[in-house]
């Protein structure tokens, strides 16, 4: 997660779609499904936009949210960052 945190940092960092992505993935695993009764006001863009990518995977497992999480990182580092030394850690 700090490593992704990280990713933010940079000037080639993940686009808001990934961001998306990896919030999603990270909530479900850490908090299990969106709670229906906070969804966001439509004027609230970003929190809602967050809160839909989060629901968009309800019923979700956590080992599977972990796992996703990972794949996610896998992915995008093999398309923006291939000489990464994690990815190496990642795959192996």
């Amino acid at each position: 997660v700090a490593y992704v945190q990280g990713l933010d940092k940079t000037a080639s960092g993940p686009d808001a779609t990934v961001k998306l992505e990896f919030y999603k993935f990270y909530k479900q695993a850490t908090v299990g499904d969106a709670d229906p009764t906070k969804e966001p006001s439509m004027f609230a863009f970003v929190e809602g936009a967050k809160w839909k990518a989060w629901h968009s995977i309800k019923g979700m497992s956590k080992t599977n949210a972990e796992e996703n999480y990972v794949k996610q990182l896998i992915k995008y580092l093999k398309e923006k960052h291939p000489d990464e030394p994690i990815l190496k850690e990642l795959e192996g």
